[in-house]
C-alpha cells in the first residue's frame, strides 16, 4: 500500500468518526459499531483527536450489557471559521464554530455606492484582530460568483470583477460564494437535506438549490438567480431589464407597497416593529407579499421539487407575519398535492444566514479532510487550496 493510500484511509476514518459525533455524544464502542472499524483503530484515532483538542471526554455510561464507556463530544469552539456577507447597504462579519454556534457577530453599514476595494479594506481591518485562529474567511455576495470572480451583482452595480488582487491582502485563506448558494450549503451541512431550496429575500431575491445533495450552479454559475425571471411587471430592475421578479417580490417592493397604502415608516426595521405592534397597514402589506411568495413557491416547487424550503435574509425576521398568507397561497396554487404542504421555514440564523454560509465553506472543507488540514496542510499531499471543495464525496458536490 502506498503512503498516500494510508493517509487517505486515515483521513476517511477520522471523517467518519467526526461525522457520527456531530450527531451527538458516543462511546468508543459506539463508534466502532457505527463505523465498522476495529476497536483498536477507533481508540487510536480518538486518541489523536483528543490530543489535537478536537474532542473531549464526558460522563461515563453504564449500559445494561457490556463494560461502561466514556462519552466523547466534539469540543465546543475547537475549530471555527469567519464568515462575511457583503450586502447592498451593510456588511456582516461573524465567527462560527464547527458545531454551528455563532461565537460573535458584528455589522456595519456603508453607502450603496461604496466599491469592492473600500468594503474589503474595512473588512480586512475588522478581521485582523482575530488572526491567527480561524480556518479561513468565506464571504458571500448577492450575485453570480465563479471561483474568485464576480460576474454580475446588479444590486451592487458590480460586474466582471476579479477579486483575487484584493483577497491577496488577507492573512488567511479566503473563499467567495453567492449568498443563496452558501446559505443552502450551510443548511445541508448542519441540518441535512438531499433536496432543498434556500430563498434569500432582502434587497433582491436569490435561490440556492440542493438537488440530490448537490448545489446547482449551472454552466455559468447563474443557477438560482430566479429574482431575474421576467414577469409581467413594468418596473425597471437593477440589472437593466424591466419586469424582473424581484421588483415585485423584494423587500424593497414590500416597503413601497406599505407606503402606497399610506404608511409612513421609513425603513424595513421600523416596518417590522409596526407589524409587531399590530399596525394594520404594515400587516396588510406583509400579507400581500406573503400571498405573492406563496405563488412563487408553487412555481419553484414545479421547477425543482424540493423537500423543504428555507427563507433567509431579512425576510426571515418577517416570517411570523408572512407564514399564514404564504401557506394559504401555496396550497391554492400548488401543482402536486404534495406541494400543498411543502415544508417552509425561516432560517434559524435569520439575517446572519449568508455570513454563516460563508463560514460554512471552510467548516465543510475541514470535515471533508477529517480535521487533518488544521494541523498541517501538507499532511494530505497538497495545500489546502488544492483540496477540491464539493468533490463527489462531499456535501458541497
Amino acid at each position: 500500500m502506498r503512503k498516500g493510500d494510508t493517509q487517505e484511509i486515515r483521513r476517511l476514518n477520522r471523517r467518519a468518526i467526526l461525522a457520527h459525533l456531530r450527531r451527538g455524544p458516543l462511546t468508543r464502542a459506539d463508534l466502532s459499531r457505527l463505523t465498522g472499524l476495529a476497536k483498536s483503530a477507533v481508540s487510536r484515532l480518538v486518541d489523536e483527536l483528543l490530543q489535537e483538542g478536537l474532542l473531549e471526554e464526558g460522563a461515563f455510561t453504564s449500559p445494561p450489557v457490556g463494560r461502561p464507556g466514556t462519552l466523547l463530544h466534539l469540543r465546543p469552539g475547537a475549530r471555527f471559521a469567519l464568515g462575511a456577507e457583503l450586502g447592498v447597504e451593510e456588511t456582516v462579519l461573524l465567527a462560527l464554530d464547527w458545531r454551528g454556534e455563532v461565537l460573535w457577530a458584528k455589522e456595519w453599514s456603508h453607502p450603496r455606492e461604496a466599491g469592492p476595494k473600500e468594503r474589503l479594506e474595512r473588512l480586512l481591518q475588522e478581521v485582523l484582530p482575530h488572526v491567527p485562529g480561524p480556518l479561513g474567511l468565506g464571504f458571500t455576495l448577492p450575485g453570480v460568483v465563479v471561483e474568485d470572480r464576480l460576474l454580475l451583482a446588479p444590486n451592487l452595480g458590480w460586474k466582471n470583477l476579479d477579486l483575487r488582487p484584493l483577497l491577496s491582502h488577507f492573512p488567511l485563506p479566503t473563499a467567495l460564494e453567492n449568498d443563496a448558494k452558501a446559505s443552502a450549503l450551510s443548511e445541508v451541512f448542519f441540518h441535512g437535506e438531499a433536496n432543498l431550496a434556500y430563498l434569500v429575500l432582502s434587497t433582491g431575491l436569490g435561490i440556492g438549490v440542493v438537488s440530490d445533495s448537490r448545489i446547482l450552479r449551472g454552466a455559468g454559475g447563474a443557477a438560482g438567480e430566479l429574482g431575474h425571471w421576467l414577469g409581467q411587471g413594468h418596473k425597471p430592475c437593477a440589472c437593466g431589464r424591466v419586469g424582473c421578479l424581484e421588483t415585485e417580490l423584494g423587500l424593497g417592493a414590500l416597503l413601497e407597497h406599505y407606503r402606497f397604502l399610506g404608511g409612513k415608516t421609513g425603513d424595513l426595521e421600523a416596518l417590522l416593529q409596526q407589524a409587531k405592534q399590530g399596525e394594520a397597514l404594515a400587516l396588510e402589506a406583509i400579507h400581500h407579499l406573503g400571498e405573492a411568495l406563496g405563488r412563487f413557491l408553487a412555481n419553484l416547487a414545479v421547477a425543482y421539487d424540493p423537500a423543504r424550503v428555507v427563507i433567509g435574509g431579512k425576510a426571515a425576521e418577517f416570517f411570523p407575519y408572512l407564514e399564514q398568507p404564504l401557506r394559504q397561497s401555496l396550497a391554492a396554487h400548488a401543482f402536486l398535492e404534495a406541494h400543498r404542504s411543502l415544508p417552509v421555514q425561516p432560517s434559524l440564523y435569520g439575517h446572519l444566514a449568508p455570513a454563516v454560509g460563508g463560514a460554512s465553506l471552510f467548516l465543510v472543507r475541514f470535515f471533508e479532510l477529517g480535521g487533518l488540514w488544521a494541523e498541517s496542510p501538507r499532511r494530505n499531499g497538497g495545500r489546502y487550496e488544492e483540496v477540491a471543495f464539493g468533490d463527489r464525496r462531499g456535501p458541497g458536490a
